[in-house]
């Protein structure tokens, strides 16, 4: 067996291992050599019928990371001889941070065998992260790794907002009240949200969008232009567009691009699923510059359209940025309980980010949130 944090909310032990038993370990960099190891933990925690799906998300998520330098994916290792006794792997991006953009990597995924655990290895495998970066980032938070971030004294960036809109109360209604019930519960909701979260458009002359299937040269320069109306972002150039939403194997997603008088706007990323019997739709992100009103809402009521069409019942999205979560709100999304915990640990000289929280740019696509 094996245990998975931070993503993994299945309590640990609560005793170390007994003195006699514990390993002695090294930890480092991940070479090929660990490959079979590390991939041998997966199979046991998941079973062999999800290993070659797991394999092909894993090749794609650390080792085609265009981010990734000349020693490869950045995962930190756990062994005992060589024996993988666990891993620390994690997303390497750049961020603007500080004015500037800095080395900066989004914690995913700790594999720890039983005799591992409860020895601190798990923390060192934190720390040998994020010493070797500017910024370190934890999204998506287990109650035990939140834990674990806050003791070693990571900020506490609560958790990013989350927001909401129906789109066919009847569906929804049938879903947690049963069809029956649905038939008049339905109308009832569908006036109510109308009548306190309406949907306001509002349509632009000079603002078109258009579905896209691949992200050109062009994405770069709306990078440059839009990053600095953050204070806080991962660099969102074509290089990582077409990695993240294009060469993603175990998701398909839908793309739209806004354009003022030919000039790139901005982009939108969505897609949409059946999930215990209720069709939901995710904003996955939507990306301008921060005060570009106009084309984030053109692009939000292109995703909301195509949700429409697709019977989507409930959209979703997060947003910590303040100006798109006011976008959100005037398409009718409503706030909400969000249960994605955010932790950063910043080696920079400056703290200066931390001021504004609601100037930075984290959504549903950051990380690995939409694995």
């Amino acid at each position: 067996m094996m245990s998975c944090l931070p993503m993994d909310s299945r309590p640990q032990p609560s005793h170390p291992v007994p003195r006699a038993t514990r390993p002695s370990h090294s930890i480092g960099r991940r070479a090929p050599s660990h490959h079979e190891g590390i991939f041998r933990l997966y199979e046991q925690e998941f079973g062999a019928e999800r290993d070659d799906a797991s394999r092909l998300r894993w090749r794609w998520q650390y080792l085609e990371n265009p981010e990734n330098g000349d020693d490869g994916a950045v995962i930190w290792v756990a062994r005992d001889g060589e024996r993988v006794l666990g891993q620390y792997a994690s997303m390497p991006v750049r961020l603007f941070w500080d004015r500037k953009e800095a080395r900066a990597s989004w914690g995913m995924d700790v594999f720890l065998r039983p005799d591992a655990r409860g020895l601190g290895i798990g923390a060192e495998l934190f720390n040998q992260w994020s010493n070797h970066l500017d910024v370190a980032l934890g999204l998506g938070l287990t109650p035990a790794s939140y834990a674990l971030f806050k003791k070693l004294r990571y900020h506490d960036m609560g958790p990013v907002p989350f927001y909401r809109k129906v789109l066919d109360p009847r569906a929804v209604t049938a879903r947690y009240l049963g069809s029956a019930l649905s038939a008049s519960a339905g109308p009832l909701l569908a006036s109510g949200l109308k009548l306190v979260y309406p949907e306001s458009r509002q349509h632009s002359v000079d603002v078109f969008v258009g579905r896209i299937d691949d992200f050109g040269a062009e994405y770069d320069g709306l990078w440059e232009r839009a990053k600095t109306s953050y204070t806080m972002c991962v660099r969102r150039d074509r290089a990582y567009l077409r990695w993240k939403y294009l060469a993603c194997p175990h998701r398909r997603y839908d793309i739209w691009e806004a354009r003022r008088k030919r000039e790139l706007a901005g982009y939108a990323v969505a897609r949409h699923e059946d999930y215990r019997g209720l069709r939901l739709g995710w904003v996955v992100d939507v990306f301008t510059h921060a005060k570009d009103h106009e084309a984030k809402g053109m692009l939000l009521a292109a995703i909301l359209d195509n949700f429409r069409e697709a019977g989507v019942a409930r959209a979703q999205a997060f947003s910590m940025n303040e100006r798109l979560g006011r976008d959100l709100r005037r398409y009718g999304f409503i706030p909400g309980g969000s249960p994605m915990q955010f932790c950063v640990r910043s080696r920079t000289a400056g703290d200066a980010p931390f001021a504004d929280p609601g100037g930075w740019h984290v959504v549903f696509g950051d990380s690995d949130m939409d694995r």
